[in-house]
């Protein structure tokens, strides 16, 4: 069953002083509607001879195509099947936030259910955005969650690194459930991204720490992975690693993604906080809390005053004055209409009389 709400790791308000820094929700896809979202994805087509890399860089057999990725019942379908498109003999999906979901560090969590068979390549993994260190490896590639259709128990996390190609490196550790395997039910995978750390969970567990070993030929560490990395989604058939699809392999075959939400730990010199008695102003929560398109602000003045109700990004950054005059007591609600944000994290502070409160919300 698909989860409606979104995990929290900011519950206790802040004291005055205290910067928030936690991890805060600033970009997400829950797939609802029935099509990609193209403000946060783009298509990748064909066989990556576009790209500079025929057979994606690891003699893979499938040709991408729009039509194997789909949104439905609030999920993400990456279908693979056996057809002859485009000189290849399967088809299957591949898409990417580059340009459009960009972050140095944050915590990267979806929920996903694999495929199965001999020759299937799931991945969800990170690409640097531009790179800045020279072309793969010595930019780094990060590897959130792959899987293997033919090892149904067994995900892996891996940091790629070093030279370019074949001067690269790599290090990375699996992770082997105990329980029901990746093909049968939905598994829950995050990575932790902090500078000179990496950290790799399934289903809540912590499976392996990355903290040192790596580099980049253009630089030491942390380098390469300190600049801006970009999300895929893909499932490959056959390649390298894999091996092709055999006789025991069914078709079609699907990578079923829930949810992917990124947070990220903004110090942002903004920090919750309520009215201390009653007489002063007083600030809701707003609702809904995450929002998309539209969400409501309620406060309250206990008496007439100048008011000012400011909407700031997670840098503290105004980016909207929402109220600015003077009001009669009485309870007032504002409509934001922020289908225009950035998915994100914003603050809402009510200012009145020297006295200020602040809320935090989360657009989608």
């Amino acid at each position: 069953m698909k989860k409606r709400f979104i995990q929290s790791y900011i519950i206790l308000l802040l004291p005055l002083g205290i910067l928030a820094q936690d991890w805060n929700l600033v970009w997400a896809d829950e797939f609802e509607g029935d099509q990609l979202d193209e403000a946060k994805w783009s298509y990748m087509i064909g066989d990556g001879t576009e790209y500079g890399i025929p057979g994606w860089g690891n003699n893979e057999l499938q040709y991408y195509r729009e039509e194997n990725v789909t949104v439905a019942d609030g999920m993400l379908t990456i279908t693979a099947r056996r057809e002859n498109i485009g000189g290849r003999q399967f088809t299957s999906g591949r898409i990417r936030s580059k340009n459009k979901g960009d972050w140095t560090y944050g915590r990267i969590e979806f929920r996903a259910k694999m495929p199965l068979g001999k020759g299937l390549w799931a991945a969800v993994w990170m690409l640097p955005t531009e790179e800045f260190y020279g072309g793969w490896a010595a930019s780094g590639e990060i590897d959130i969650m792959e899987y293997l259709g033919h090892e149904t128990s067994v995900v892996h996390g891996t940091l790629h690194f070093g030279g370019q190609w074949p001067e690269n490196q790599w290090k990375g550790k699996s992770y082997t459930t105990d329980g029901p395997s990746f093909d049968s039910e939905f598994h829950d995978f995050a990575m932790e991204w902090e500078e000179g750390e990496f950290r790799w969970y399934v289903d809540g567990n912590l499976y392996q720490t990355q903290s040192s070993g790596w580099y980049s030929t253009s630089g030491p560490f942390p380098v390469p992975f300190n600049r801006d990395f970009h999300l895929l989604i893909n499932l490959a058939v056959g390649g390298d690693w894999p091996g092709n699809p055999d006789a025991s392999t069914q078709f079609p075959q699907d990578l079923i993604l829930d949810y992917i939400r990124v947070y990220q730990q903004w110090p942002t010199g903004l920090e919750e906080r309520q009215a201390a008695e009653t007489g002063e102003q007083q600030l809701g929560q707003n609702y809904p809390n995450p929002f998309r398109h539209s969400t409501t602000i309620p406060f309250q003045v206990p008496e007439e005053q100048q008011v000012t109700l400011g909407l700031y990004d997670a840098l503290g950054r105004r980016v909207k004055t929402l109220v600015d005059e003077r009001l009669q007591s009485g309870t007032y609600t504002y409509l934001l209409e922020g289908s225009s944000l950035p998915p994100g994290l914003y603050f809402c502070k009510l200012s009145a009389d020297g006295t200020e409160n602040v809320r935090r919300m989360s657009r989608l």
